[in-house]
């Protein structure tokens, strides 16, 4: 089992910044990003209501027990961000306008072990392929009063979950399985097209989506948007205290009416037309408990997660869903800027699907457990280091041990 020569360099690289920084934490003093201040030009941007922010990340991953393909890849990312207030330049206030550019590079394997959910979401992200840059986020916000804002346009979905201690990270940040960055759910694509109420009330939060049901992420014009259907996503989420701890418990509802192939025509012979099935649901409940504050005052704290979710299971091909974990920011005094977290998930998928290819493959439900541990090695630089433990969908997989070192640096 090697390393590519590029993976096996980035490999050296890291191990030297590790030892010297992990032995002397005082050396992870200083700016939050590597290029500072810019000579004072983020200020300035900053003070008119410019906030611009860039990362690279890179990856290695490998199988190193289990499945029977013993190796490792390596690959990397790139991610941009923008946000503009309207009023800091000048313009009507309340007004914003947010931009998301991503790009990976490589075609590295984001499914070691057969497994059906990918295991590196920052490998699969932008869906429309390696090489290729797009503005996966490209939306106005606007402030309807202090409570209530209404974002349009088109937003990829891990953005919304940017404050999320638990899930989103963008696979750059947190976990690294598509589970735990953006739980699949059926009816949510990567990224959608339409408009998003948020009501933040005391102590209760509402928000509508209507969106497009299919995936925008290469689209950046309204043509042909609902042509398929649209797609309904209500939610309300209460947040409070519980044992005076932060406490919050959510439910959304997402329906589709888009028309989807029947699960259970798809092995029809040729010349025989299958049958579909308009409309698809999900609907999940997640609840998180802030069990101990952060000692040094610089994190989250640490907290448990719970979510739980039924699908209609076809066409819908997931059927019910169940992730729970702990997450722990800012935990460690000696080292304020680390964190670390372990999740474990089960994903049943549709019954219709499993007993249509019954005759022809052994198709079960995926489970598995991920745990990583980010060391803040300068306040701009972390080292995560990722175990996964998966027992694929597909049967006939063996249950397999996947080891990653990520790297992301912030400019």
């Amino acid at each position: 089992m090697g390393f590519p020569s590029g993976v096996g360099a980035m490999l050296r690289t890291v191990a030297v910044l590790a030892i010297a920084m992990v032995a002397n934490p005082a050396f992870a003093a200083g700016d939050d990003t590597l290029t500072g201040d810019l000579g004072g030009a983020r200020t300035r941007l900053s003070e008119t209501g410019i906030t611009l922010r860039a990362d690279a990340t890179g990856f290695a991953q490998g199988v190193v027990a289990g499945a029977p393909d013993r190796r490792w890849d390596g690959s990397g990312r790139a991610d941009v961000f923008a946000d503009v207030d309207s009023g800091g330049v000048g313009l009507w206030v309340g007004t914003g306008f947010h931009a998301h550019g991503e790009i990976r590079f490589a075609q590295p394997t984001s499914n070691f072990g057969g497994q059906l959910l990918s295991s590196n979401t920052g490998a699969l992200l932008p869906v429309t392929g390696e090489g290729r840059f797009e503005a996966s986020s490209l939306y106005f916000s606007q402030r309807l009063d202090t409570r209530t804002s209404l974002l349009i346009g088109k937003i990829n979905v891990v953005d919304l979950l940017a404050r999320d201690p638990f899930f989103g990270g963008w696979g750059t940040q947190r976990f690294m399985n598509l589970v735990f960055v953006a739980p699949p759910s059926g009816v949510v694509p990567p990224t959608i097209m339409g408009a998003m109420l948020v009501h933040r009330g005391t102590p209760i939060t509402l928000s509508v989506m209507v969106f497009d049901p299919n995936d925008r992420t290469g689209d950046y014009w309204v043509r042909g948007l609902f042509a398929d259907g649209v797609n309904i996503s209500v939610g309300a989420t209460w947040a409070g205290n519980v044992d005076g701890r932060n406490t919050s418990i959510g439910v959304t509802s997402t329906i589709s009416t888009k028309a989807g192939q029947d699960l259970g025509d798809i092995l029809l012979p040729p010349g025989l037309e299958s049958s579909t099935r308009k409309g698809s649901y999900n609907l999940a409940l997640q609840a998180s408990h802030r069990l101990a504050e952060s000692p040094t005052g610089t994190g989250q704290g640490l907290s448990v997660t719970l979510r739980a979710a039924i699908a209609d299971g076809n066409p819908n091909v997931i059927e019910q869903s169940l992730t729970a974990g702990i997450a722990a920011h800012g935990m460690i005094a000696a080292r304020p800027r680390d964190s670390f977290a372990i999740g474990a998930f089960y994903y049943k998928f549709s019954n219709v699907l499993q007993d249509t290819l019954a005759p022809l493959a052994k198709f079960e439900d995926e489970r598995g457990i991920e745990a990583w541990y980010s060391f803040a090695l300068t306040p701009w630089f972390r080292l995560t280091t990722d175990a996964q433990l998966i027992s694929p969908a597909r049967g006939k997989q063996p249950t397999s041990l996947i080891l990653a070192l990520r790297g992301n640096v912030a400019f």
